[in-house]
């Protein structure tokens, strides 16, 4: 197995999985992050760890040989940053997957690729649930690169026969998150301040709701995607299917810690910009093709993270 951005907060994760499962793991990532915890120094050392950026083809093609299915989770994140740096956005976001793929093509086409997208490829919702049939709608850099890169895998598994499958998730949280230089997700960093006594801050109410995905339940869908031929070529939602607002997770990360409170700011213009208002997933797909369903309460989510985040 490769993981792609295996050092990340996603890639970690799903790294720790595939090892209990007993899979020989390669991770590769341009950047070692900083100690977590002694858990997190475990699962490093019983890694195969290729230290490399994805736009780097000649280091790109070594790894991808042999592989028998690469999870895709590479990439830079930030909505609001790719508006500011957007040129930087589409040399890793797209030239980095189109380098990774185009390596399998040449070196690896009966591998297996998952590849996880965003919901923010929707735009504001017109409709809720969000279906896998709503309009396509970015409204930032980031959500129309992730964009392309989901056609990017669908048009090489149509034309090349690469066995590519993308999922849309939704805000995913939970342990294992590198440091706050790499925050990853509202939800995380709401967390993280609660534990630190950091005040958590809230854009305007705080009353829009979102879908909050513990990670546990990612990574196995991440799982059930690449065992699941019928998912090749196919794209599913993947989120916990309630919505919860963000006041709302704002008060269960700081009852959850003991400590922090929320403060109430106007909204910068750099986010309301891009600020899709409520969004709920339809999870039905992926709990038909791939049976697959979250199974982690957002109170249970946040607790358990909490207790991680607090060693």
């Amino acid at each position: 197995m490769l993981v792609t951005g295996g050092l990340g907060f996603i890639g970690l994760n799903t790294c720790a999985r595939l090892l209990d499962l007993g899979a020989e793991v390669t991770a590769l990532d341009n950047f070692v992050p900083p100690r977590i915890t002694p858990d997190f120094d475990a699962i490093r050392l019983r890694l195969r760890l290729a230290v490399a950026d994805i736009r780097d083809e000649e280091k790109v093609e070594r790894v991808v040989r042999d592989q028998e299915v690469v999870f895709n989770l590479a990439g830079k994140s930030g909505a609001a940053d790719s508006n500011k740096t957007p040129l930087n956005d589409l040399d890793i976001n797209c030239r980095g997957h189109l380098t990774i793929l185009e390596a399998c093509r040449t070196f690896n086409p009966g591998v297996t690729i998952v590849f996880p997208s965003s919901r923010l490829v929707y735009g504001k919702p017109l409709y809720l649930p969000v279906d896998e049939k709503h309009p396509l709608a970015p409204e930032s850099i980031y959500a129309a690169h992730k964009l392309a890169v989901e056609n990017y895998h669908l048009i090489y598994g149509k034309l090349y026969g690469l066995k590519t499958t993308v999922l849309r998730i939704s805000n995913p949280y939970g342990p294992f998150q590198a440091g706050e230089g790499r925050a990853y997700g509202i939800a995380n960093s709401f967390i993280q301040a609660a534990v630190a006594g950091r005040p958590i801050t809230l854009f305007g109410d705080g009353r829009q709701r979102r879908d909050y995905l513990y990670i546990d339940d990612l990574v196995e869908a991440l799982l059930l995607a690449a065992a699941a031929p019928e998912s090749r070529g196919r794209v599913y939602n993947i989120g916990d299917g309630q919505g919860t607002s963000l006041l709302e997770l704002a008060e269960l990360a700081v009852a959850a810690a003991g400590q922090g409170k929320i403060v109430h700011v106007p909204w910068p213009e750099e986010y309301r910009a891009i600020e899709t208002g409520d969004y709920l997933s339809d999870i039905g797909l992926a709990q038909h093709d791939l049976d697959w369903s979250p199974g982690t309460d957002i109170r249970e989510g946040v607790a358990r993270t909490v207790e991680f985040y607090k060693l």
